[in-house]
């Protein structure tokens, strides 16, 4: 992975709070659309277009990391409303009223043996949908890292190597689970604990990469300052 190191970490700010009002933009030649998927929808976000000696400036590197962590919570908050379309049970009268949806789930909220109420097609398909240019930009960005390389300073690689590993693995299982999510919305019967337990290996693989995002901005925000340090105390 030498030299291939960072720029997964250069997660475009796409989903920023203000990048999300922006990537509905009409198509142009820096835009990326989800390959291989024929959902009915699809959103189409633009693909960050910086130079490499910018995206490698220690300010872009630590806001950008700061900033992944809206795209990854969007691919958390998905994976929920996915899992919890999937294990509807019917409301009886008598029955404790729920006064906020769930923000996370785990295998104990999932019963084989539960009778669930059908998934909704179209809310499936809305989940999907916004789900999957995140992960296309995400998966792109690590092709991009392969492609064509990062070079950073060795005492960085050493360090942030261990981590983009990991996230290069969990990225391409939640791109796996997509496409397994896009079989699994067709029938019209026996689907719910399928698609419930693919979103909640989705929902696992994204926290998995909020540790690693924190991880890696601990790790560059100290090397940086070190090697700030450093210089001065050469002056």
């Amino acid at each position: 992975m030498k030299k291939r190191v960072l720029a997964s970490f250069i997660f475009l700010t796409a989903f920023s709070t203000v990048g999300q009002a922006r990537c509905l933009a009409q198509a142009t030649e820096t835009e990326t659309k989800p390959a291989g998927r024929s959902t009915e929808h699809q959103l189409i976000l633009r693909r960050r277009t910086v130079d490499d000696k910018k995206q490698l400036l220690p300010e872009e590197m630590l806001s950008d990391l700061r900033d992944t962590r809206l795209s990854v919570g969007q691919v958390k908050q998905q994976a929920v409303n996915l899992f919890l379309e999937a294990t509807r049970v019917v409301v009886k009268p008598g029955d404790q009223a729920l006064h906020f949806s769930p923000t996370t789930i785990n295998a104990e909220m999932l019963s084989e043996k539960k009778d669930y109420m059908p998934p909704r097609k179209d809310w499936l398909v809305f989940y999907i949908n916004t789900l999957e240019p995140i992960v296309q930009l995400l998966t792109d960005d690590i092709h991009d890292v392969d492609t064509n390389g990062r070079s950073v300073p060795p005492n960085i690689e050493a360090k942030i190597n261990p981590l983009w590993k990991t996230w290069q693995n969990d990225v391409r299982s939640i791109n796996r689970a997509l496409d397994e999510l896009q079989e699994l919305i067709g029938p019209d019967s026996d689907t719910n604990v399928p698609i419930a337990k693919t979103a909640l290996t989705i929902y696992n693989k994204a926290v998995e990469l909020e540790k690693i995002r924190y991880n890696a901005y601990e790790v560059l925000s100290k090397e940086y300052v070190s090697m700030e340090q450093h210089k001065t105390s050469r002056h």
